[in-house]
Formats: structure tokens, sequence, C-alpha cells
């Protein structure tokens, strides 16, 4: 069998193998979708709001790459165009050189050679002489004339281009005013939901419901994924313990195990502080298997790292990959919020195996 055989049968069975993850990942999708009709209309709007910034957040990066790539073109340009410029500027100085001598010796010298000249073969010689300076100069005057035509072109090419650029700048300009409108509306939303937690009791009961809807979720997948291999060159990641490196570079402002809720429920995760729009990075190699929002964790990403290992990694302003995608150790997941000094937010980020949660300490780098 050829090895392009056997590439083509490796890509059917990573094809079918993920068309199988994406449609058992859509039954979550409909089960995420009734319990989020559970949700009061503060959460829904929550929900909303933190979608839509996602998504401004995804076209304001889009739009920054399509802007460095519009300057690295119109660079370019810019560059070609100063290149014809000094070409033609050469052409320039050589043809008004000839014509200067043209002018002080050529018609004169023909006619002189015709009369004075008692050689016929140095008279042949000249004229040929002659001949040869006369087609030069107008290879230069073709090659000036196509130089005029590159600037010209380039020159239209660069108007275009500052165009582009410009729109740019402008569809960026109307995201960074939208994002910051949400931002504002998930503010007071928040302040919303936490001022109608009335009592401890309430939002014990809150933190028990969201813990629950993560444990569902996490079960839900576990029956998804349990047929979907790891890549034969990941290396199994319970043999990196103190290894992984960490999501991202910050303070860690919740422990796991550490009590919440008055004491009555204890972390399953970290928080690590972070700020806004910082990389959020895939600890192992892995599989996406959750790209979505879930109330109690907002925007999250579950990597399935075979053998029941799993990551979470709550919290996000933005997420970077679907469902479905093969991310590499250090690989860009999310980019981060803000976080509130005032309360344990930022990144939240949680461990597992066989749905159990371990603690994360015992497996990231000191």
């Amino acid at each position: 069998m050829s090895t392009q055989s056997l590439a083509e049968i490796s890509q059917e069975k990573s094809e079918r193998e993920l068309a199988q993850l994406k449609s058992n990942i859509s039954k979550i999708d409909r089960w995420l979708s009734r319990a989020n009709t559970e949700k009061s209309g503060l959460s829904q709007a929550l929900e909303k709001q933190e979608k839509a910034i996602n998504r401004l957040s995804k076209a304001i990066r889009s739009s920054k790459a399509n802007i460095a790539l519009q300057s690295k073109e119109l660079k370019a340009l810019e560059k070609d165009f100063a290149k014809q410029t000094q070409s033609l500027k050469t052409q320039q100085a050589f043809l008004i050189e000839q014509l200067q001598r043209a002018y002080l010796h050529g018609e004169q010298s023909h006619a002189k050679l015709l009369l004075n000249s008692d050689d016929p073969q140095r008279l042949a010689t000249d004229m040929r002489f002659f001949a040869y300076i006369n087609e030069a100069r107008s290879e230069k005057i073709n090659e000036v004339n196509e130089i005029l035509r590159g600037i010209k072109e380039t020159e239209k090419k660069i108007l275009l281009k500052k165009a582009k650029l410009n729109e740019q700048y402008n569809i960026q300009k109307q995201h960074h005013a939208e994002i910051k409108k949400e931002q504002a509306s998930r503010k007071q939303v928040l302040a919303k939901l936490n001022a109608n937690i009335k009592n401890n009791t309430q939002r014990l009961e809150k933190m028990r419901k969201d813990q629950k809807r993560l444990e569902i979720l996490l079960n839900e997948l576990e029956e998804a994924i349990a047929n979907i291999p790891m890549p034969d060159d990941a290396a199994p990641f319970g043999s990196q313990k103190r290894k992984l490196p960490w999501p991202l570079k910050g303070k860690i402002t919740g422990r796991f195990g550490s009590r919440i809720a008055e004491g009555k429920l204890r972390l399953n995760g970290i928080h690590i502080a972070s700020k806004d729009n910082q990389d959020v990075k895939a600890v192992h190699s892995g599989r996406v298997i959750f790209s979505n929002w879930i109330r109690g964790f907002g925007l999250l990403i579950i990597i399935d790292h075979g053998n029941n290992y799993m990551s979470l990694y709550g919290n996000n302003k933005s997420l970077a990959k679907d469902t479905g995608d093969w991310v590499r150790a250090g690989e860009i997941l999310a980019y981060a919020a803000q976080s509130n000094e005032k309360s344990e937010t930022g990144l939240y980020f949680e461990i597992r195996k066989d749905g159990k949660p371990l603690n994360p300490s015992h497996w990231l780098r000191k």
C-alpha cells in the first residue's frame, strides 16, 4: 500500500472521528440549550452579552490581523514604488545625456561622415556605431515607458490598499465602540444579579447549582468522547505531573480545595488573576470537546487529553478554539478577562480524571 493511500485512509478516519464527535457534542448542545432555559432573565442577558463580547473580540482580532497584513503589503508596494522611481530617474538621466550628445554631435556627425570620409570601410564602421547608439537609445525609451506603466499600476495598488486599510480601521473602531457598550451592560447585569442574591443561603444554592450543572456537562462529555483516540505522538497526560505549563501567568487568587460559600463548598479548581485579553494556553495536547457558555463558568473550554483526563478553562472573555479542534501544549485557546481584585475572578482552571477534580498544583510546573 502506498504512502499516499495510507495518508488518505488516516485522513478519512480522522474526518469520521470528528463527525462522530460533533454528532455527540450536538446532543450536549441540546442539553445545554435546555439547561439555559432554566436561567433567570438576568442570567440570559448575561449569557447574551458575554457571547456578544466573545463575537466582537474575535472580530477585533480578525480586524487587527487584516490591518497587519494590509500594512505589510502596503509597505512592500511603497518599497516597489521607491525602486521604480529610482530606476526611472536613472533611465531619464541616461536619456538626457544621450539627447545632449545627439544635439551636440549626433546629426552633424552623420553629415560630416558622409561628406568628409574617404575610407568606405571606416564610414561603414562609424555608421554601424551610430545605428547601435540609436538602437540602445530606443531600448532605453521603451524601458522608461515600461517603468512609467509600472509606476502608475503601483500607485493604483497603493491607493486601493490605503482605502482597504482605512476601511479596516473604521471597522475596528466600530467593534471597539460596540464591545465597550456590551461590557458596560454586562457590568450592570452582574451588579443586578449580585443584588438579587439577598443572603448567603441563596449564594450557596447558586454555587451548588453551578457545580452540579458542570458535573452533568462533564458526565455527558465523557460518554460522548469515550472512543475518540488521541494522536500517537501525544505524551500520556498521566506522566506529566509537575511538568505542565501554566495556562496563563498570574497570581493564584483561589486555591484548590479552599472553602467557598461560607465554608459549605470546596473549590474544585484554581482561580488565576488575569489581565484583559491575556493569552490562555493549553497545558497539554488534546482535543477541544466543549467551547461554549455555561452558567457559573462563563465562556468555557474543555480539552480531552485521553485516558479520561480533562482540563477546563473558564471565565474567559473570548474563545479562540471550536469544538473538535486539536490543540498542542502552549497553543492559545482563549483570551482572559480582567480580574476583579475584590472577588475570585480571572481564569478558572481545573484538571479532572474520571470526572473527579485533581489539584492543579500537583501537575503544573513550579
